[in-house]
């Protein structure tokens, strides 16, 4: 006779992620990848509940564009845009 575990088998939970060909570098999404994608209805990344994610329409936030993006379950996953250049001082 074997005792069941404490604690049960927890597997590490799935990340969503927007695929790094439509980002730059430093991370940031490129604006022409990400309209080219949302134009012909073409999804961007995975969600963490394993749906494609489709893009949505950027909107600015500060200096900054945010890049939507939603599954057909209906969570959300933000994106963001190339940071502002620092204002160097002399």
């Amino acid at each position: 006779m074997t005792q069941q575990p404490l604690i049960p088998h927890q597997t590490e939970p799935r990340r969503a992620w927007i695929w790094t060909r439509l980002k730059d570098a430093h991370g940031a999404v490129d604006d022409t990848a990400w309209t080219y994608h949302r134009d012909s209805k073409q999804h961007v990344g995975k969600c963490h509940c394993g749906q494609p994610l489709m893009p949505g329409v950027p909107y600015q936030v500060g200096p900054r564009n945010e890049y939507p993006a939603t599954c057909s379950a209906g969570h959300e996953l933000v994106a963001h845009g190339p940071r502002p250049a620092k204002k160097k001082t002399n």
